[in-house]
């Protein structure tokens, strides 16, 4: 959805007004809090002033870790036209529109009061869904890095200005993705079709197990879709993924089975009658977790012989 949102919001506004802006720190940045705030702090204060409109994408820099941001904005007039690309990339600037010097510098200066460095302004070099492209392979990369505690609360793309042009329904989690859910659950308990649902855990089984269902953390093959022969995420399913991810905390490994824990559990209520305890058992070894070992019941005549014993002894 990214994707689709950038790459119509340069239709929108033409290829020839979008510039792709890019902003770094000039030193490290590997806390994703600092940088967050930084980029906030300029986005609301400054850059809307700039640029009434736009999307952003963050990422970390493949080699350093630090993160810096993109985004596309709309400039206000033509920027791509003549833009002398190779003189540029030889840091030769003499023919590059007043204009665009003019914004270049205005960036460097307000950009460097809220703890920004290098600063980059460009046109698009290739068309609007290639860009699109470009620029949201980001979200893949960023998420795939070791996120600290909390980290995974901080949002990886963003919009202002009021120009989002696609939503999906239902936070990202469409029918193929609920498709998605139900093959696992059928894959899980070996239920061929819909009326194997029915048969397995009673006719109001979504009733019992609709929400459970709805949070759990599938493999990532079931969020992927089959690209020129293999199995690749697209927006859709990466960002299901991402919000999936997101409902719970620890490494990637602790919330996908927290999360097939506690669907288990429910399955487990549902097939036990409401026992939390053998919905306990059911879930952990749904896991692979062994249950812990079986509790032996205290005799009732022992608890009779001490009370015996306590009466008898003299005080």
């Amino acid at each position: 959805m990214a994707s689709e949102n950038i790459r119509l919001y340069i239709q929108k506004y033409g290829e020839n007004q979008s510039g792709v802006l890019t902003v770094t720190t000039p030193s490290e940045c590997l806390n994703v809090f600092e940088f967050q705030k930084k980029w906030n702090s300029w986005l609301s204060n400054g850059l809307k002033k700039t640029f009434p409109t736009g999307m952003w994408v963050r990422e970390r820099q493949p080699r350093s870790g630090n993160w810096h941001a993109h985004a596309i904005v709309n400039v206000g007039f033509d920027i791509k036209t003549g833009f002398p690309f190779d003189q540029v990339e030889k840091r030769f600037y003499a023919n590059v529109d007043p204009r665009i010097r003019e914004l270049w510098k205005r960036l460097r200066e307000r950009g460097a009061d809220y703890g920004f460095g290098r600063i980059e302004l460009l046109p698009l070099k290739a068309s609007g869904k290639a860009c699109a492209r470009y620029l949201t392979k980001y979200l893949a990369k960023a998420f795939g890095y070791t996120k600290s505690d909390g980290e995974e609360k901080c949002r990886l793309f963003g919009v202002w200005g009021g120009v989002r042009a696609v939503r999906s329904p239902f936070s990202f989690v469409n029918s193929r993705i609920m498709r998605k859910r139900k093959e696992w659950m059928a894959a899980e308990f070996d239920i061929a079709d819909l009326d194997g649902f029915k048969r397995t855990f009673g006719f109001h089984w979504w009733f019992h197990l609709g929400s459970a269902l709805r949070d759990v953390i599938l493999p990532e093959e079931f969020y992927k879709v089959r690209v020129n022969g293999e199995l690749a995420f697209d927006d859709l399913g990466f960002r299901a993924y991402c919000e999936d991810l997101e409902k719970y905390s620890g490494s990637e490994a602790d919330r996908v089975i927290h999360s097939r824990y506690l669907f288990f559990t429910k399955v487990g209520e549902l097939i036990h009658g409401g026992d939390s305890r053998e919905a306990y058992h059911f879930a952990t070894r749904r896991i692979g977790y062994p249950p812990p070992a079986a509790i032996v019941p205290l005799n009732p005549q022992l608890i009779l012989d001490l009370k015996r014993r306590i009466a008898e002894e003299p005080f």
